[in-house]
């Protein structure tokens, strides 16, 4: 019989939440979000997003760490733009 492989148990961050990318190298970043099964982290200081798997991100080994994430308004339309 075959030795049975260690499951990792997939961290599940809150939007905000600064984690570990062990993917990457172990750089953090800023927890963004997922889509398509991927997970989208920014740097800590701002940046263009990077993905990674789920089963790739940690939680910070002092706590979770959180930063305020500002989501675009949505664009108006030019039609109801007033000129003063």
């Amino acid at each position: 019989m075959a030795p049975r492989k260690a499951t990792r148990t997939i961290y599940k961050p809150k939007i905000g939440e600064i984690v570990r990318d062990r993917a990457h190298k172990g750089v953090e970043g800023t927890y963004m979000g997922i889509q398509g099964g991927m997970v989208y982290l920014r740097p800590r200081g701002g940046g263009q997003e990077w993905e990674t798997y789920p089963s790739e991100i940690e939680a910070l080994p002092n706590g979770p760490e959180l930063i305020a994430v500002m989501r675009p308004s949505t664009p108006r339309c030019a039609s109801e733009r007033t000129e003063r």
